[in-house]
């Protein structure tokens, strides 16, 4: 494992490093242990932890890591300039700094404390956020847009440690709508359940048909309509059930909407 902490990589040609694990060949791992003692079969992935880098780093083709021996850690890497559209990003499907606080055992195989556990999330969190600044910063907003949906999910579970279960359930929440803005199709898919579930209750708890589209065209007008609602025939008073279930629409739409603005709102303009 080679560790790199704060160092200074400055006009530093790293074209094809490979910084992930290594499995050592049988030959070599046994002519290391006769002179050196013990040593693992398999090297741990590089740890790029604080590494200042500028335009004048060459990274092409460097790897990041793999699934087979683990990925680099990245927290507080200072990007600055070096060009990031060098690197095949979708290879890299987490960072190190995340494997290491999902894992909740130390090097050494003792358990961690839920204070250092914690500590791992909070490291994973700004390695993602600051790796997804980095990229989006050079255009590369795909690649940036998967890190910060990463991070706010690492973000749910340090709320959850943290036993902040309201926060915790409306970032589900979140998550579950859109993906925080960055799975806008999840909205679009929850949007034809609710309207597809609600004409099914409408079809057979009152009666609209099908085809035609009558139960369809309710309950598109009472998840947007808020309360408007076109006429049922004599029976329009508060105590229809058809009434009441478009109420209920209404209000699920008014919450969804809302969430999916606010989503949206934070992701693309920062607030």
């Amino acid at each position: 494992m080679a560790l790199l902490w704060q160092a200074h990589l400055e006009g530093d040609n790293l074209v094809k490093a490979h910084l992930e694990g290594k499995s050592m060949p049988v030959v070599d791992l046994e002519r290391i242990r006769k002179g050196k003692g013990d040593f693992p079969e398999k090297l741990k992935p590089a740890e790029l932890i604080g590494v200042f880098l500028d335009a004048g780093t060459s990274i092409s083709d460097i790897t990041f890591g793999d699934q087979e021996h683990g990925f680099v850690k990245l927290y507080g890497v200072r990007w600055d300039n070096v060009d990031l559209g060098e690197v095949d990003w979708k290879k890299v499907t987490m960072l190190g700094d995340e494997s290491e606080a999902r894992n909740p055992k130390k090097l050494n195989g003792a358990l961690k404390n839920k204070d250092d556990r914690f500590k791992d999330y909070q490291v994973a969190v700004q390695a993602n956020r600051q790796l997804a600044v980095a990229l989006q910063a050079q255009g590369l907003n795909e690649d940036g847009a998967r890190f910060a949906y990463r991070a706010q999910r690492l973000q749910r579970i340090m709320l959850r440690r943290q036993k902040k279960f309201l926060s915790y359930v409306f970032s589900l929440f979140l998550d579950l709508l859109a993906g925080y803005g960055y799975r806008p199709g999840r909205s679009v898919v929850w949007y034809l359940i609710i309207i597809f579930g609600f004409a099914l209750t409408y079809h057979v708890l009152g009666g609209l048909s099908l085809f035609p589209p009558d139960a369809f065209i309710f309950s598109i007008m009472s998840f947007h309509g808020r309360g408007f609602f076109p006429s049922l025939s004599s029976e329009t008073n508060l105590h229809n059930p058809l009434v009441m279930l478009a109420a209920a629409e209404a209000i699920i739409g008014l919450l969804i909407e809302i969430s999916f603005i606010a989503t949206f709102t934070q992701r693309f303009f920062g607030k």
